[in-house]
């Protein structure tokens, strides 16, 4: 029992590592456009190369995991992440930048594959969902713990130092996994010919439409800590002080995602649970581009966001049959890396074009709204193919 817990804290740094390197261009972005001379759509670009690789890592990540083994897979991508960030640490201009951005982005997209299968793997059966939630808390406490502390060792040990943190991290993690983890004493592997299976149009179409409302959802926030630093140092805030300020949203998502799932599931309302806290979100957003930033808004924007995570990721799973939910998965994280891949840096395009360093925000106002647009749209859907092909979605 005591080595399941063991496995599942090597995991979970594993995977806070994937967000503490994610972070670690945001929270030194002012240093970054200073030093090689970018603007803001190179910076939002920079953001997304983290993980636009997903589009073309996602499936072939689990193939790769079923034919090599899941630990080979792990420490191939954490010494993937090693090696990008010491080549961004290194770069001179901005194309060695974007290549270690690129590589370090490919490997966490490749690790956040066959990390949650792992940790399915050891505690199936065992505290499954308490130990998912720990898994997926990691990702926020990364996201923090890079906002506070990277920008006071940036402007200590320069730029270069926090890249090379991040990989420092990553280098920690693989050594973690090479020592500690085994693979459990019984693995149930899936059966290869349902992942060759067709979906039908009905379930290809649930499966992007939930892929979207995750997608969204994750933009909208992932552009609060990636740009409001930047509104607060416009507003007269210390880069120190807006990156503290900021990162209050991840803070509070942090405990608030399990207590926020478990709370979901006893009101037993998905959708209108979804609905409302995405009108908070998105109205908490607004307030900090009108009312004023404030510690308060933004721990209200981490406690808003917390509730539709678990609720959202139920999602494909209710988008088709058993024996089709491998190849929709893969759909809906494809629509994910695809779109936080490339939507920050729409967000950055918007800040340049429009010379307001509230436009981001409001960028991220609206992806919350297209994510309650999208969930509709799926339970319109899903309501419409229930009525004409009641046996269609049977998940029995």
């Amino acid at each position: 029992m005591h080595e399941r817990w063991l496995i599942l804290a090597v995991l979970t740094f594993s995977r806070f590592a994937i967000g503490f390197q994610f972070q670690s261009v945001s929270a030194v972005s002012d240093l970054l456009v200073r030093n090689f001379q970018i603007n803001y759509t190179v910076l939002g670009s920079l953001i997304g190369l983290y993980l636009l690789p997903g589009v073309v890592v996602t499936l072939p990540g689990g193939m790769l995991a079923r034919r090599y083994g899941d630990k080979p897979v792990l420490c191939v991508s954490l010494a993937g992440m090693v090696a990008g960030g010491l080549l961004m640490a290194v770069a001179a201009d901005l194309p060695p930048l974007l290549a270690g951005r690129v590589l370090s982005g490919a490997s966490a997209v490749l690790l956040n594959v066959v990390v949650t299968k792992m940790v399915t793997d050891w505690f199936e059966g065992h505290n499954v969902v308490t130990a998912l939630g720990i898994m997926v808390a990691s990702w926020p406490l990364g996201i923090a713990l890079a906002l506070v502390a990277l920008p006071v060792f940036a402007n200590t040990f320069g730029v270069a130092a926090s890249m090379y943190l991040p990989a420092a991290l990553s280098a920690t993690a693989l050594l973690l996994v090479a020592v500690f983890y085994r693979p459990p004493n019984s693995t149930h592997h899936e059966d290869a010919r349902h992942l060759q299976s067709g979906l039908t149009y009905q379930e290809f179409l649930l499966s992007i439409l939930a892929g979207l409302v995750w997608t969204f959802y994750n933009t909208g926030f992932l552009i609060v800590p990636a740009f409001g630093p930047s509104f607060l140092v416009a507003e007269g805030f210390s880069t120190e002080t807006a990156n503290a300020v900021v990162s209050t949203a991840s803070w509070a998502i942090i405990p608030a995602l399990p207590f926020g799932a478990w709370m979901a599931e006893k009101i037993g309302r998905p959708t209108a649970t979804m609905l409302i806290c995405f009108l908070s979100s998105a109205c908490a957003i607004a307030a900090v581009t009108s009312v004023g930033a404030s510690v308060a808004l933004f721990a209200i924007v981490g406690l808003t966001f917390a509730p539709p995570g678990g609720l959202i990721m139920a999602l494909p799973g209710e988008s088709a049959r058993r024996q089709h939910r491998a190849m929709a998965m893969g759909i809906y994280y494809t629509c994910y890396y695809a779109g936080n891949g490339a939507l920050p840096a729409l967000a950055g395009y918007a800040r340049d074009i429009s010379g307001s360093a509230a436009t981001p925000l409001w960028f991220a106002v609206a992806m919350v709204v297209l994510a309650g647009a999208s969930l509709l749209m799926f339970e319109v859907a899903r309501s419409h193919f229930n009525r004409t092909a009641p046996d269609l979605l049977d998940h029995a």
